[in-house]
């Protein structure tokens, strides 16, 4: 099985082994269906409690803290993941990141047959809180809401020696969708919640471009990215850790006071 080198190529190569014909009329289909999911989201009683709740969550971080935890003008929103980024996260989980390739990856292929089910974040919206020690207390908080609602909450925390840090969250929301021929299947969604801080969403932005191109870029394992002052990596990668040390600080400073 030919190694696909780019997009292009994965898309021929998921029409030749899986026979997943990536065209306009799937184009449609994807845009149909992702737009279905969000409107019956956005109807739930997830997330109207969520929106009901955030000034609430705002005063008890308040009480606890002494200042405000969100940014009022700040609403979330929830954002469709593009298909020419679902085959992008594809292509990188079935071929860049896949050590067993040609064989499938070690929790299987993700194809089009799957991918509403398996990406985690087709669906997603963001939370900014601003302080650093506001993502845990707010995870804490949406976790809550979860188990108010009866669905399953899920949370981790990332920390990378690329200097990225998130912390990712999720709700587990049941909901029916169709396939291909338009007839309704069930199928169990991963809504991602991503919480944030000011200071790193604004990182984020700025460097976007940059992550997203070097997703797609394979590099040797042993490659030290510390040692090359003049690689692309080596300031965002800093960048990352400088920040989130700076913003531990505020917190020690803001508590101190």
């Amino acid at each position: 099985m030919k190694k696909p080198q780019n997009e292009k190529e994965y898309i021929d190569w998921l029409k030749e082994h899986f026979n997943a014909i990536i065209d306009e009329k799937y184009r449609f289909y994807y845009d149909t269906v992702t737009q279905k999911m969000k409107t019956d989201f956005e109807a739930s009683e997830f997330w109207t409690k969520l929106n009901s709740e955030l000034l609430e969550i705002n005063d008890k971080y308040l009480v606890k803290k002494g200042v405000h935890l969100l940014i009022p003008s700040n609403k979330p929103k929830i954002y469709i993941k593009p298909l020419d980024s679902i085959l992008i996260k594809a292509y990188r989980k079935n071929v860049l990141n896949n050590k067993n390739f040609p064989e499938p990856p070690d929790d299987g292929w993700v194809l089009p047959a799957n991918w509403f089910r398996n990406i985690n974040d087709i669906l997603r919206t963001t939370l900014t809180v601003k302080y650093l020690d506001g993502v845990t207390f707010l995870i804490e908080e949406l976790n809550i809401i979860a188990k108010d609602c009866g669905l399953n909450f899920n949370s981790s925390f990332e920390a990378r020696e690329e200097g990225y840090y998130a912390a990712h969250s999720g709700v587990l929301y049941s909901l029916s969708i169709p396939d291909e021929s338009f007839m309704p299947i069930k199928t169990d969604l991963n809504i991602e919640i991503q919480v944030t801080t000011q200071i790193q969403e604004i990182i984020k932005t700025l460097l976007h471009k940059h992550y997203e191109q070097k997703r797609k870029v394979e590099k040797p394992k042993d490659y030290k990215w510390q040692w090359d002052y003049t690689c692309p990596e080596f300031i965002p990668n800093y960048l990352g850790h400088i920040v989130h040390y700076v913003e531990g600080m505020i917190i020690e400073i803001r508590d101190k006071k």
